[in-house]
Formats: C-alpha cells, sequence, structure tokens
C-alpha cells in the first residue's frame, strides 16, 4: 500500500470524526490541514476526492463537502476581469516571472480580501462544510500554495480547510513536486 493510499484512507477515517468535523481539540488553532502527496500518485488523489464528495455527505456523514479547485478560480476571476485572454500572450513577450508577478498583483495575493479567498468564503455553505482545495499543482508557480494559505486561514476559520498538495509538508516548509522550496508555512496540521 502506497503512503498516499494510506493518507487517503486516513481521511475517510477523519472525515467521519464529528470531532474533526467541528474542529475541537485544536488548541484555539486554524483548523487547516494539509494532505501532502506524490505528484504521481494525482489521478488516484482526484479519483479519490470525487468518491469521497460523492459518499460523504450531510445524510451519511452529517457534513458538506466543498471543492475549491484553485486553477479553475483562477481562470475564473481573469475572465471577470476582463484579462483571461491576455494571460498567455503576457507569457510568451514577457516570459513566466513577469506573469507570475503581474497575476499576484491583478489577484491581490497579499491582501486579506483576495479574490480567491473572497471567491471561497461565498461558497461555503454552512459551519457544517469540509473545504477541499485541490488544483495546487496545476496553479503552480504562478501562484503559491503558501500565499493562499497565508490569507485565507485568517478569513475562513470556522470551518475543517484541507489542501491537497502534490508535494511535501514536514510542517514547517511546503516544497512543490517535492522539488520547489515555497515559503514556510507552519498553520497547518500533516494529515497522514
Amino acid at each position: 500500500m502506497t503512503d498516499t493510499v494510506t493518507k487517503l484512507k486516513h481521511l475517510r477515517q477523519r472525515l467521519q470524526d464529528p470531532d474533526f468535523q467541528q474542529s475541537r481539540g485544536l488548541s484555539n488553532e486554524v483548523p487547516y490541514y494539509i494532505l501532502a502527496f506524490n505528484p504521481a500518485d494525482q489521478p488516484l488523489v482526484t479519483e479519490e476526492i470525487s468518491q469521497i464528495r460523492r459518499q460523504v455527505t450531510r445524510e451519511t456523514a452529517g457534513v458538506d463537502i466543498v471543492e475549491f479547485n484553485l486553477y479553475q478560480i483562477m481562470w475564473h476571476l481573469l475572465a471577470d476581469m476582463g484579462i483571461a485572454d491576455d494571460v498567455v500572450a503576457m507569457e510568451e513577450t514577457d516570459g513566466l516571472d513577469y506573469l507570475t508577478e503581474q497575476l499576484n498583483n491583478a489577484l491581490e495575493m497579499t491582501s486579506l480580501n483576495n479574490p480567491f479567498v473572497t471567491y471561497m468564503q461565498e461558497r461555503i455553505p454552512n459551519d457544517q462544510t469540509i473545504v477541499f482545495v485541490t488544483g495546487i499543482g496545476e496553479i503552480f508557480p504562478l501562484i503559491r500554495a503558501h500565499k493562499v494559505l497565508n490569507t485565507m486561514h485568517q478569513v475562513i476559520t470556522n470551518v475543517p480547510v484541507i489542501f491537497f498538495y502534490p508535494g511535501v509538508y514536514d510542517s514547517l516548509s511546503l516544497t512543490m513536486f517535492g522539488e520547489s522550496k515555497e515559503d514556510n508555512y507552519y498553520r497547518a496540521f500533516q494529515l497522514n
């Protein structure tokens, strides 16, 4: 059994636990979790998330699961801003580093109420919800996971949030795809 399979099995068990659902026993910490996995296991994780969303419902477990795919949200936000078509051209003419900087500015990634956080916050139906955040690998390097986490954990605090992270999290730092180190982030618990 792979490490990812074990983590997903433990996740299913945690989702059924009322203490986990209600964020009890965290010593006033925000209920944020990172399920780091081998990037090669992305298809397995995607399929398991789909199955969990069908099987773990308010009727079966007393909670709603809402999935937010950061990649899809980014394109939705850029389309709303009227600049989605400009993104590809900007990368071709100005390069990835410039595009990344401009996207982070346009999406106000250092602001507490950045469009990503606002989008998710407005779509959490109630306090009996568990949030799954996916698409983190797809959006990299344009938007970094730690930037979303740093603003999100200050705004969305009343429901458990699980980041599905294709890489390594050692309770201090994130390493995307096991190769590209991001800034430190230590507010989330590991899901093992």
